[in-house]
């Protein structure tokens, strides 16, 4: 009973990491490459319009008054780098979403790539 348990999850894993691609019935892989730039170049302005560029974001760290400047400098680049991720993660999840809207409305499907 262990042992189906184990290569059940195991083929699970191994199906999620299956990579995909996108499939449109008739369309090149031209085509799609073309259609899947332009969705990516639309989703990167649409990003650029709707979101302040990080440098707009400023960061400004409390720290108890007598802390060791090195201390307070090492927390304010520690604020500075968790924003940074934070933006780039927001960003990649907008793009990601855009481009996945936008393919499907041109008709694609996400299909595991044999």
């Amino acid at each position: 009973m262990k042992k189906v348990l184990v290569l059940l999850v195991l083929a699970l894993v191994l199906a999620a990491c299956a990579p995909r691609v996108w499939y449109k019935p008739g369309a090149t892989s031209a085509m799609r490459d073309r259609d899947l730039q332009s969705c990516r170049y639309q989703a990167e302005m649409v990003f650029g319009q709707r979101t302040p560029p990080l440098s707009e974001f400023r960061v400004y760290v409390d720290v108890p008054y007598g802390t060791p400047l090195e201390l307070a400098r090492r927390v304010q680049d520690a604020a500075e780098e968790a924003v940074r991720r934070e933006y780039e993660d927001y960003r990649s999840e907008f793009v990601n979403g855009f481009v996945h809207d936008c393919m499907t409305r041109k008709g694609y499907v996400l299909v595991e790539e044999e």
